[in-house]
């Protein structure tokens, strides 16, 4: 059951609708069916998909359940975990699902498969598994070149332990192949690094986001690699450095990046104005995920980057290259923001008409104007209490949060926000604010914990039963 609507701290943004029974979504992705415009939104009790053609009366098409998706072993009522970044083939209609290692209450000394499932929505009210490819990792899997190949990131769970890219050929998807290749090799063999997601511009390029930074790749046509100093062809698992590196400590304490945008192309209008000394394509919005400051002050930021300097290999060098910081955001000190010890690590993000909808867990979703990439501003912001904003995604002017506790919330930006964004008018701490966040303090808190493999980054939502707590989840060891 979806748990009751608590009135929400909000500046500029009010709630249009919501999608029922969507409680403990985790991410969303959309495809169009003619005329009909689909969700497709993975939860820890699987997939479902709705019709939402019609943002005021969203209907359920199908709910691909757990216990549809248990392998043999799984334990079918505990949660299926993670697929924190659902990606969907718009033209064959497929769905990829990655399963995470904790998925379905496994545990050690016993088998815990990780990997992905294809899933067919050619019939969006009748969604089918075509197949499960088990793999060593599946925290995210992202679409390549048009959706022939999967890159699959997370922890290596082979022998090997360096942090890597999965290569997957599902150019027949009913019987995807796993490619003897390793890509975008981060830390030596044992060092435990990871590769955390992967987003593709609109000019192609793969960014790999993860430990030691953000490095993009082309992964299709004939390009110079700055690598071996050959021109040659890039392919899926064989791809071409482009440009990327670390982020300077001072700004990224972590050095841990967690997604990224590059706007370029058709996206360029999203991103930030272009001016001679950030000229188009030339800047990288990326996401460190962390907890290391109860209040935001030091550790999870978003961080807009420069990617001069690291075109010619300088990203791959043994010691990470640290691109130029151009512009830095938190919640710390930002009207919306409760002053206590909260979640507030910085995590998904979207980008629409210059400006940012970005999800700070239990500091909700924040609405930053980034005309200025040296001085993203805060025109709007959405945070109901007992919230964990985990992603939120533009479409057709509207806001889709996946909250993992309040589920599905559809947003609309109000005119003050417009308003805000044109005169460059940042939604400001009043004093009255600070007396109103301060009463706050002893609210109903949403408790998260530990993931067991990933830490702080990326953590798991202990339930307030503790139902879905126990070994293998909410941080017992595993």
């Amino acid at each position: 059951m979806d748990k009751p609507r608590l009135q929400a701290a909000a500046k500029n943004v009010r709630l249009k609708a919501t999608l029922p029974d969507s409680a403990r979504a985790i991410s969303i992705a959309f495809a169009q069916y003619g005329p009909r415009d689909v969700a497709f939104v993975s939860l820890e009790t699987g997939l479902k998909t709705f019709d939402v053609t019609d943002l005021d009366h969203p209907k359920l098409l199908d709910h691909l359940t757990k216990q549809e998706m248990a392998l043999p072993g799984d334990d079918p009522t505990k949660i299926f975990w993670e697929n924190e970044d659902i990606n969907v083939d718009p033209v064959r209609k497929l769905a990829f699902l990655a399963r995470e290692v904790n998925s379905f209450g496994r545990t050690l000394p016993g088998d815990r498969p990780t990997g992905n499932y294809i899933v067919s929505a050619v019939d969006p009210a009748d969604l089918k598994i075509l197949a499960f490819h088990r793999q060593d990792t599946g925290h995210t899997t992202t679409c390549i070149n048009d959706c022939q190949f999967l890159w699959t990131a997370g922890r290596d769970r082979s022998d090997a332990k360096t942090g890597r890219i999965f290569v997957t050929d599902i150019r027949d998807p009913k019987n995807p192949k796993e490619l003897p290749v390793s890509i975008d090799v981060r830390g030596k063999a044992g060092e435990g690094k990871i590769t955390h997601d992967v987003q593709v511009d609109a000019q192609g390029i793969a960014w790999v986001a993860g430990d030691n930074g953000t490095r993009g790749y082309w992964t299709q046509g004939w390009h110079r690699d700055p690598l071996s100093g050959k021109f040659r062809e890039a392919k899926a698992w064989d791809p071409i450095a482009y440009a990327g590196g670390n982020v300077p400590k001072v700004d990224m304490p972590t050095s841990f990046t967690h997604n990224s945008f590059r706007p370029v192309g058709r996206t360029l209008a999203d991103g930030p104005r272009p001016t001679p000394e950030n000229p188009p394509g030339s800047l990288l919005l990326h996401t460190e995920e962390a907890f290391g400051s109860p209040t935001c002050k030091t550790e999870g930021r978003f961080v807009i980057s420069s990617l001069k300097g690291s075109y010619n290999g300088e990203g791959w060098s043994t010691q990470p290259f640290e691109m130029k910081t151009v512009g830095v955001w938190s919640p710390d000190d930002q009207e919306g923001t409760i002053p206590a010890d909260v979640e507030c690590s910085a995590h998904y993000f979207d980008v629409n008409k210059r400006i940012v909808a970005y999800s700070w867990y239990e500091q909700g979703t924040r609405f930053l104007d980034i005309s200025n990439p040296a001085k993203p501003i805060q025109i709007g912001y959405w945070r109901p209490d007992a919230a964990v904003s985990w992603a939120p995604y533009w479409h057709k002017n509207t806001v889709f949060v996946a909250d993992i506790s309040r589920g599905v919330e559809i947003l609309e930006l109000e005119k003050g926000a417009y308003e805000a964004q044109e005169s460059g008018t940042n939604v400001t701490l009043t004093a009255h604010h600070s007396k109103e966040l301060a009463r706050e303090s002893g609210r109903d808190r949403v408790p998260l914990a530990p993931n067991p493999f990933y830490g702080w980054a990326c953590p798991m939502l202990a339930s307030r039963d503790d139902s879905d707590c126990g070994a293998g989840a909410c941080g017992a060891p595993c």
